[in-house]
């Protein structure tokens, strides 16, 4: 009698012990709030005018993502839905993750004083997170993005009990390195450029966190001298090290400043594109038969993905048959595959941060 007390001791022990470790389903992160550019963007961008007598705006480069052929599976299937992408970019994997469905609706699609139970999504394609002298005004900057959820905060539309069940993602590429020689009119060096674009993502971590965010995932800068836009002039044969460079020295700045900073996690987007696009038959680059030429090319050396010339049979760029196959879709953002293969490396590092394991 006295074994079976014992392990009847332990089992209940043992059983209460596997109750407590269970997540309270009263703190679990529920919602997604999601800033930055095109790696995140599902819907923020400014979408073609319709006229009833006009007629629909023709494509142009600020409006390219609610065209044919994004979000087409290249298929011919014309379902654009303001994403950089031939479907789901990086915020829809992120949100996959934590268990819903797409990236929350965008900001601009959500009707006023409202918001979905999944969350938010801020960002906005081209956005810079330092606002450089030469970035286009119109775009939001990354602290103007943070500023929208502020003020659906202090209005009561997102209640701060909720915001303390979120996740932030600040999913950034790298604009404020694309051209960085003219960015760099600035007149300041790379080194002091690289600390305001860090202290500016660090600053609107702190700021998403005294809002009440439970966790903050960061991107790190990708390997921007591999994206298409940077090794056309080599026929798409080899990756810019100039533009890697910068990519390197701001990773190593944000990690620097984020380091000493609790519940925040870098995402390592550079490692992750990096093993594809420059790795040596591994096995996360052999599922692509391109790794820098793009899917979607324009045959024009200045133009873009989905350019149109004047007539409607006038197509300025090439489409391949098989986006799967391809890493890039157009001139800096992956297909969906790309997004997938990234994801899937980085998955159980996120998983373990936010506590879904």
């Amino acid at each position: 009698m006295k074994i079976v007390s014992i392990l009847v001791l332990f089992f209940v022990t043992f059983n209460a012990a596997r109750v407590d470790s269970r997540p309270n389903p009263d703190d679990r992160l529920r919602h997604l709030f999601v800033f930055g550019d095109s790696f995140g963007d599902n819907g923020n961008t400014r979408q073609p005018l319709v006229d009833v007598v006009l007629g629909t705006d023709k494509v142009n480069q600020d409006t390219r993502q609610w065209f044919f052929p994004y979000g087409s599976f290249t298929d011919g299937r014309e379902h654009p839905t303001g994403r950089f992408s031939n479907y789901m970019v990086q915020s829809d994997l992120v949100a996959n993750i934590m268990g819903l469905a797409v990236a929350p609706p965008a900001y601009k699609l959500t009707k006023k004083n409202t918001w979905d139970k999944s969350g938010m999504t801020f960002a906005v394609g081209g956005t810079n997170v330092f606002q450089a002298p030469t970035s286009n005004k119109a775009v939001p900057t990354l602290r103007d993005q943070v500023d929208r959820l502020e003020s659906l905060i202090v209005d009561g539309t997102i209640s701060r009990k909720h915001v303390q069940h979120s996740v932030a993602l600040i999913a950034i590429s790298g604009n404020d390195y694309v051209l960085v020689g003219d960015a760099g009119g600035m007149n300041i060096g790379i080194g002091a450029f690289v600390k305001n674009v860090s202290t500016e993502i660090v600053s609107n971590v702190q700021r998403l966190q005294e809002m009440g965010v439970a966790k903050v995932l960061v991107n790190n800068i990708p390997p921007i001298g591999c994206a298409p836009s940077q090794t056309m002039p080599s026929g798409f044969a080899r990756c810019d090290r100039g533009g890697n460079n910068y990519a390197s020295v701001q990773n190593r700045d944000l990690k620097r400043q984020l380091r000493a900073m609790d519940d925040v996690h870098i995402i390592d987007l550079h490692t992750a594109f990096t093993n594809i696009v420059e790795g040596e038959n591994t096995e996360v680059s052999s599922f692509f038969d391109e790794r820098l030429a793009p899917c979607c090319k324009s045959t024009d050396p200045s133009g873009y993905c989905g350019q149109m010339g004047d007539s409607d049979s006038d197509f300025r760029y090439t489409l391949c048959k098989n986006a799967d196959k391809y890493f890039y879709w157009d001139e800096m953002n992956p297909t969906q595959a790309g997004w997938e293969i990234v994801m899937e490396q980085l998955e159980d590092p996120i998983k373990k941060f936010l506590e879904l394991n």
